[in-house]
């Protein structure tokens, strides 16, 4: 009996690494996608010539706070995880994935905001930045939102099996690492948006 404890133990951590070293990957290559971005807006910006007036909407606060909120519901999700309570933990990234749309929601509604606050493309060639910024992150956290409804899947019924569980808890670890990674870079974006040159 020790043996298989042991054994599945090990096999965790080994499920553990994989997982959290494929994320390490994909965030790599985020990283890099917005560092670049991040680094031709600050260029730019050096530049006064048609860097025109943006008003940044104050509905971008609301969406930053849910973001945050859903990195901390997706934190209680595993900690009813670690403590063996599945229905605790479906419930929680129930609202994570509920918080995820309604932030995405948020977003869309502030572009709306922007296009129609008399600053245009065709008049402030700059201000693409913003719809470039929320509009890469906004398909990141698609593809964080395709995690959740494939953990919310996995967790909808009761687990069949310690592998099962296994398997689930090394995959959530890997997909909260994401998550999180997502509401940092966002709030580097959003600090980035707020400074623009005025």
């Amino acid at each position: 009996m020790e043996d298989v404890t042991s054994e599945m133990v090990a096999r965790e951590r080994e499920l553990n690494s994989l997982y959290i070293v494929t994320v390490v990957v994909v965030l790599v290559i985020v990283t890099a996608t917005f560092g670049s971005l991040i680094f031709a807006f600050m260029w730019r910006s050096q530049n006064g010539y048609l860097w025109g007036r943006l008003r940044i909407p104050s509905l971008l606060w609301v969406t930053t706070g849910i973001l945050a909120a859903s990195s901390w519901m997706l934190e209680r999700a595993r900690s009813f995880m670690k403590a063996g309570n599945q229905n605790g933990f479906f419930r929680f990234v129930q609202w994570t994935t509920g918080l995820g749309c309604l932030f995405l929601i948020g977003q869309a509604a502030a572009w709306l905001q922007v296009t129609h606050s008399n600053v245009v493309l065709a008049q402030d060639k700059h201000s693409w930045f913003i719809f470039l910024f929320s509009g890469l992150h906004a398909i990141h956290i698609l593809a964080g939102l395709g995690g959740l409804a494939y953990l919310l899947y996995r967790a909808h019924e009761p687990a069949s099996g310690p592998r099962y569980q296994m398997t689930t808890r090394a995959y959530t670890n890997a997909l909260a690492i994401f998550w999180h990674y997502l509401g940092f870079v966002w709030a580097v974006l959003f600090v980035l948006l707020l400074s623009w040159r005025r």
